[in-house]
């Protein structure tokens, strides 16, 4: 599970700007909401809808968890598919190159 890692993340260079924002799909607001709570998520999580919803419809994404790293310009540099441990180091890494 990825979200944990990316608190840890956002913890450690949230002061140099790096922002977070996770999209919950599934529909399971409880569900998702009892989840943030239990892992005691800071960074901004919102609901997207399948069928209506941005990240379906602009950022083409079928598949989760999907992950971008989008620069201050608002360019995608880094690209994720899936979520291993280990890949949380990659991610900060790339986090890096960016702030």
């Amino acid at each position: 599970m990825e979200l944990p890692h990316l608190q840890t993340l956002f913890e450690k260079y949230k002061t140099q700007g790096l922002e977070i924002v996770a999209v919950e799909a599934t529909h399971d607001t409880e569900r998702a909401t009892a989840f943030i709570e239990k892992k005691g998520l800071s960074y901004t999580t919102i609901e997207d809808h399948e069928e209506d919803g941005v990240v379906f419809n602009v950022f083409n994404v079928h598949s989760f968890p999907t992950s971008y790293l989008i620069d201050r310009k608002g360019r995608v540099m880094y690209f994720h598919l899936g979520f291993e441990e280990g890949d949380e180091k990659e991610i900060e890494e790339q986090i890096k190159t960016l702030l």
